[in-house]
């Protein structure tokens, strides 16, 4: 019996024994497998997380790649912000553009004698898309077509493909806007103040004036170069119907081919080349050169003329001030061979031609919104003043006379894509067609690039 109870308690004390052992086993592999959970739990996160990562970059470059913002601080050779949006653009196809819609106390047009008609215009003046591919990183292809008066007028104001070689020599061949002046190659309505663009860069540098040709241009240090030849003004175009344009305002803007039809017979090249020092940070001085032939005289006999045209430009900005300025002169030699012809049942044989004409501008602007409140919303405050003279100098001897013009308004960027403007002009015309007389100009527009 003994014997008996010793064996159960020491079979007892070993099933204890056993039972510890299984018990401490069992905690150990559920502390485990407890770290294993967590381990496989953390990773799951961390994989989480790089796969939301992935997903929110991936949207990025798709986003990037679909469009392309404008960036107002980036432009390409001279030309406008959105112009320039297909040289900065991730996707190869690139969609930019411009539009401008104004009211105004002055009559759009003018009547053969140079009098302006009765009332006030109100327009969707112009919608301009940029349409751009790049074919590599160094061939590129830039077009411009402009829906002019609310659609009446469709015209391809520029088409070329650049060729970019070297910072120092890039090649551009095609339709596009000859580099002259300030406003023509800038001629986004954000990158001029007035409501409508200055008189003397409409009539003495015909803006938007653009060409067929070949032009080469690039950076050399502080300076940045154009050159190149042009389908030239056409004088022979531009008088061929008599008074209007050879007694008017736009006997030079009226000789632009505009990238239209030419032959051999008609059409001449020009030369034209522009020169800009940007070495000193918010400057910009510099000049540009046209002349060609003028064309097929209208006089029978008659000796082909050529037209010289230049102009220095300037302009600084530091801060919320800038400063713009230009000076243009234009001469056309045997101006006398392109009187005009006997059209449509009207005689306009011997009608005297312009071959003179100079003028400029200066404009100062001011944003004064910082001096009230902290944004970057701008409201620049603005003066421009104007001198020329279309014909100072005419084939019979004459002169057409003197234009001069003081323009007051203001600028609000609620966006620095979108720009709305008001203005006040007082021009004193004391020209030949006007009679001595002035007038008070008020106008309101909208502008915008995308």
């Amino acid at each position: 019996m003994k014997s008996f109870l010793l064996s159960t308690v020491a079979a007892m004390a070993i099933t204890t024994t056993l039972h510890a052992d299984e018990l401490s086993d069992l905690k150990a592999q559920l502390k485990a497998l407890n770290a294993r959970l967590e381990a496989l739990e953390a990773n799951d996160k961390k994989q989480n997380d790089q796969t939301q990562t992935l997903t929110d970059e991936l949207i990025n470059v798709q986003n990037a790649t679909s469009f392309s913002t404008v960036d107002p601080t980036k432009t390409e050779a001279g030309l406008g912000i959105a112009a320039s949006k297909v040289y900065y653009s991730k996707n190869p196809l690139s969609i930019g553009g411009y539009g401008e819609l104004f009211y105004s106390s002055q009559p759009e047009k003018n009547d053969p004698d140079g009098n302006t008609l009765g009332g006030n215009t109100s327009e969707a003046y112009r919608f301009v898309p940029y349409i751009g591919y790049k074919f590599s990183d160094t061939i590129i292809l830039n077009s411009e077509i402009e829906f002019e008066h609310g659609g009446q007028e469709i015209a391809l104001e520029q088409l070329y493909i650049d060729f970019l070689l070297d910072p120092q020599f890039n090649l551009r061949l095609g339709q596009q806007v000859v580099p002259m002046g300030l406003v023509n190659l800038n001629h986004e309505p954000v990158m001029y103040n007035t409501v409508r663009r200055p008189d003397v860069e409409t009539y003495l540098i015909p803006s938007t004036w653009h060409e067929n040709g070949l032009t080469a241009y690039g950076s050399l240090g502080d300076f940045q170069y154009a050159a190149g030849a042009v389908v030239a003004l056409d004088m022979g175009l531009a008088t061929h119907d008599g008074a209007p344009s050879a007694r008017g305002i736009n006997w030079i803007r009226d000789g632009r081919r505009g990238g239209s039809e030419t032959n051999s017979a008609t059409s001449n090249i020009a030369g034209v080349a522009r020169l800009d020092y940007i070495g000193i940070n918010g400057l910009l001085i510099g000049a540009g050169a046209y002349a060609g032939q003028a064309g097929p005289t209208n006089k029978v006999g008659g000796e082909k003329g050529s037209i010289v045209m230049t102009d220095l430009h300037a302009q600084y900005q530091i801060d919320g001030f800038k400063v713009k300025g230009l000076y243009t002169q234009t001469q056309l030699t045997h101006a006398d061979s392109y009187e005009g012809n006997a059209i449509a049942g009207f005689d306009f044989t011997g009608i005297p031609v312009p071959e003179e004409a100079h003028g400029g501008y200066v404009n100062l602007e001011y944003n004064v919104l910082p001096l009230f409140v902290q944004t970057a919303n701008r409201l620049p405050l603005f003066f421009q003043y104007e001198n020329y003279d279309i014909a100072s100098r005419i084939s019979d001897g004459t002169s057409y006379g003197t234009t001069e013009s003081f323009t007051y308004g203001l600028n609000y960027f609620p966006h620095e894509q979108v720009v709305l403007k008001g203005e006040y002009k007082l021009r004193n015309n004391r020209n030949s067609l006007n009679n001595h007389n002035s007038e008070g100009i008020y106008s309101f527009g909208l502008g915008f690039i995308f």
